[in-house]
């Protein structure tokens, strides 16, 4: 996968042709005010996101609560793509998918990869409401935490708190 410019945040809601298909939103793509301290040690690398979403106006509300986590973010936009980027071997920290991706589902991908020793925890959201999301997550072994409504405050937290556990 080859890294992206990114665009300003509000062209990801309306954007959705094949160039808009695989994007990484990098440290250095950010404006400065909201990158990850440089670093030689893995400690300091921006921790990455894999964003699976096929919806724009979804991607249009998590993207910018997202970009506040000084973190790397790649995109895809459907089960098989998600499953592609697991297993390719590439690190991610954690996993926010939707409940909707297009065949196969985040959760048929999240069983796939786990029985192939994948340990990347997840955050599935079901839905969404206004600006508040409802979600479960996953820890690496697979276990359901927590099935929950959050806005951007509290699924910044929650993913902070995965991050952390898998570092």
């Amino acid at each position: 996968m080859s890294l992206a410019r990114t665009r300003p945040l509000e062209l990801y809601a309306q954007a959705d042709g094949d160039a808009d298909r695989s994007k990484v939103l990098t440290p250095e793509s950010r404006p400065r005010s909201i990158r990850a301290p440089k670093g030689t040690g893995d400690s300091l690398a921006a921790p990455r996101l894999l964003l699976a979403e096929s919806d724009r106006a979804a991607r249009g509300l998590l993207l910018p609560w997202l970009s506040e986590l000084s973190t790397e973010i790649e995109e895809v936009r459907d089960g098989n793509q998600l499953e592609k980027a697991l297993l390719s071997g590439a690190r991610y920290h954690l996993v926010i998918a939707s409940a909707r991706l297009p065949e196969p589902s985040a959760l048929q991908v999240l069983a796939r990869v786990r029985r192939n020793g994948v340990t990347t925890p997840f955050i599935v959201v079901t839905s969404v409401h206004g600006n508040m999301l409802r979600i479960f997550m996953s820890d690496s072994e697979g276990t359901v935490l927590s099935s929950r409504m959050v806005d951007g405050q509290n699924l910044a937290s929650l993913i902070t708190g995965m991050i952390e556990n898998q570092r």
